[in-house]
């Protein structure tokens, strides 16, 4: 499933939200020991990693990334790479199951945000320890973001305060996809805008003004029909619009689910109203997934796309808008506001990510060497040819300061995963956002269908339905 934010099957969140639904018995983590000097221990020695398997649009990328890696690997330890793939979220549980059950089998093993909480309640796996991280470059060489998802707190709860010295970190960060705009920098400069808008009322103003000036343009994609975006709109705005922790519609504990909160309503009204209250985004995009949005956006109908990735830099390669793609972060101020309300969260995207782990039947010298590969996808080196071939965004500082000396673009994707929070640990997550998902698709089939008029009784139904549907599961 690789769209244009780089998707596999490891990557997707709404595959790692099925993935945690369906694993009881699995555990992702990762221990460390230093595993510079050795290499004449590991001469002649094999490590099996686990992880997705090239495929969709970016198949020959993703190939050149793991020969490249396993290149590396190979000059850095003496050792030999293998990669064993899944292909489909089931068949990675069920290797994953196989494994930890038989004690044996891959080394390390990969793992997509959003299903930590359940893989570490398993306890197949330990968490890493100082002397492990000071192995990898120490914690503070990585964005502090990214353990968000790498661990659980104390209490087996999801992390809310990733430099907590009690945190349990069970994964290795090795890139991330955070989302930004993507706006076109040629109509923003024919409408006379100076700088991408920081403000929701900046981003529907900067539509109608673009719509007035170029013919036959609309200022903004939708696409409420996608099956992974739609939730996301709703979770930054949710949080921006403040509240009590509003991005938490699961409750820590995982056992009450809220998402028919004032905010919420807020949210997934204001996400509707780009197209039916202000016109800025076209009537057809009601139906739109991605896909379409993207296409539109390519093609220069669209003036602006919520939820880029740096995947759209080779995207927009030989249509119209190739060399008007600009990109910024989203805005962080709720429309009707000139600052964040009480309690406000600036969000600019979710956690994104894939982390590696080792499980606990991987001891002694093999042990030392899965740290050695950790060492090696985390290398400035790495992450500026997997950036090359991919677009993912380094996640450590060395790796950082390399991918923006030959990208600077890159900037606001970093920024944006600086700032990132992450979505529910709680297992229950798994059917909260296929939850909010049908309620965005049922909206936008319903505006479709009902001439663009909102129906706030029927928004709060399908709300109210997508709750009682996941707190039957909590």
């Amino acid at each position: 499933m690789s769209k244009l934010r780089g998707h596999s099957p490891r990557r997707s969140l709404a595959a790692a939200a099925s993935v945690s639904a369906m694993v009881s018995l699995v555990g992702l983590t990762g221990t460390a020991s230093a595993a510079n000097g050795h290499h004449l221990a590991f001469a002649g020695q094999t490590l099996t990693v686990l992880d997705g398997a090239p495929s969709g649009a970016e198949a020959s990328q993703t190939q050149a990334y793991y020969n490249y890696v396993a290149k590396v690997f190979h000059q850095q330890t003496g050792a030999t790479l293998k990669w064993q793939y899944y292909s489909s979220p089931s068949e990675e549980v069920t290797d994953i199951e196989t494994a930890t059950v038989s004690g044996s089998g891959p080394e390390v093993i990969s793992y997509g945000t959003s299903f930590v909480g359940t893989l570490w309640a398993t306890g197949d796996f330990a968490p890493l320890s100082n002397a492990d991280w000071n192995a990898l470059g120490g914690k503070s060489s990585f964005m502090t973001s990214t353990f968000y998802d790498a661990g659980v707190n104390a209490a087996g709860q999801g992390i809310t305060n990733p430099t907590a010295a009690s945190n349990k970190l069970i994964g290795v960060i090795n890139e991330v996809n955070p989302f930004v705009l993507a706006y076109n920098t040629k109509y923003f400069k024919e409408a006379g805008i100076a700088a991408p808008p920081k403000t929701w009322n900046q981003l529907v103003a900067d539509g109608q003004k673009i719509q007035a000036k170029v013919k036959g343009v609309y200022g903004v994609a939708i696409d409420p029909e996608d099956a992974y975006d739609p939730w996301k709109n709703d979770f930054f705005y949710d949080a921006q619009l403040g509240g009590s922790k509003p991005w938490e519609w699961v409750s820590p504990n995982g056992k009450k689910i809220n998402l028919t909160t004032p905010q919420m309503k807020k949210a997934v009204q204001f996400y509707f109203a780009l197209q039916d209250q202000f016109h800025i985004a076209p009537p057809q995009s009601l139906s739109w997934n991605t896909a379409d949005a993207a296409s539109a956006f390519e093609q220069g109908k669209v003036a602006m796309f919520i939820l880029a990735s740096y995947g759209y830099q080779a995207a927009v390669k030989g249509t119209p808008v190739q060399n008007d793609l600009g990109f910024a972060l989203l805005p962080s101020v709720p429309y009707g506001y000139s600052k964040l309300p009480a309690g406000g969260v600036p969000i600019e995207t979710e956690t994104t990510g894939n982390y590696f782990a080792i499980p606990k039947y991987v001891t002694g010298n093999l042990h030392s060497l899965a740290i050695a590969f950790d060492k090696t996808v985390v290398s400035p080196a790495v992450q500026v040819e997997q950036f090359k071939l991919l677009g993912w965004v380094p996640v450590t500082n060395p790796g950082i300061k390399a991918v923006e000396a030959v990208a600077p673009v890159t900037k606001p994707f970093v920024q944006a995963e600086e700032a990132a929070i992450p979505t529910s640990a709680a297992p229950v997550w798994s059917y909260v956002e296929p939850g909010v998902l049908s309620v965005m698709h049922n909206l936008g089939s319903y505006l479709a269908t009902h001439g663009d008029k909102w129906n706030q009784s029927y928004a709060d139904s399908q709300l109210q339905q997508a709750q009682a549907a996941a707190q039957a599961h909590a």
